[in-house]
């Protein structure tokens, strides 16, 4: 019988450990650090809101992408 369970992002983060950080920690790892260096240097904020709420996105398609690559890979046997 087949079975219906799908690859989960933290099978995805054992096989891809370093993809997987990159495309998910990293913008907003980049967002973060926007946004602190803007409140350092006393810039605009909710400009830098915006460029961080948007690389949020970013992480979120991105990882989805990945993820349902991943996906993908595993069902046709290419892992």
């Amino acid at each position: 019988m087949a079975s219906r369970q799908q690859p989960s992002f933290g099978k995805m983060c054992r096989h891809f450990p370093i993809r997987t950080a990159l495309f998910t920690l990293g913008p907003l790892v980049i967002g973060a650090a926007q946004f602190l260096n803007a409140a350092v240097h006393g810039s605009n904020l909710w400009l830098v809101a915006a460029v961080a709420a948007m690389m949020v996105a970013y992480s979120v398609l991105v990882t989805r992408y990945q993820l349902a690559t991943f996906r993908r890979q595993t069902v046709s046997g290419s892992l």
